[in-house]
């Protein structure tokens, strides 16, 4: 069963932020306003977000590919422009305590940086304990068109596999 808490605060989060509740972004302590800056880490970045669109799942995918493939029923096309964030809240089985889960972000073909390209591997659960993780993504700038953004999964070793399940893009 899907455990939500960890989603519904990050929405909350996020949907404060739409309303202006909260800085999107900003320095809270010093009250910063949004910033639009590299989503490299350690660096802010910030803007407004109008719309979202969400897919969930629950259909218990499993895998044990060492190279990326697309997670099932987690793709999703929306028009833009600018940066987006995405979310991704899932609840992770595997088999051994040596296996971990891996995870990252593609939009239009192009694996997005930060947690999860090439450089650094990003793991949102590791051994046989399940339980419910997930990740929240800030892509590269994006073009003003239409999008397409899909979650893709490997195993470090044996099978993982993802119950109930949720991806949800925040874009302008």
């Amino acid at each position: 069963m899907l455990k939500t808490s960890s989603l519904i605060s990050t929405s909350i989060i996020v949907l404060l932020s739409l309303l202006g509740t909260t800085p999107a972004f900003g320095d809270a302590t010093t009250g910063g306003a949004p910033t639009e800056k590299s989503p490299n880490p350690g660096q802010q970045t910030g803007g407004a977000l109008n719309f979202w669109k969400g897919i969930d799942a629950k259909d218990n995918p499993c895998t044990s590919s060492r190279t990326y493939v697309d997670m099932p029923d987690m793709k999703l096309t929306f028009t833009t422009e600018g940066r987006v964030i995405a979310n991704f809240q899932g609840e992770w089985i595997s088999g051994s305590s040596n296996n971990r889960a891996l995870l990252r972000l593609v939009i239009d073909g192009k694996v997005q940086p930060g947690p999860g390209d090439n450089s650094s591997p990003f793991s949102p659960h590791e051994g046989t304990q399940i339980s419910t993780n997930g990740f929240t993504f800030i892509s590269d700038t994006l073009n003003s068109g239409s999008h397409t953004a899909k979650i893709q999964w490997a195993a470090s070793a044996g099978k993982v596999c993802v119950d109930e399940r949720s991806f949800v893009i925040y874009h302008k």
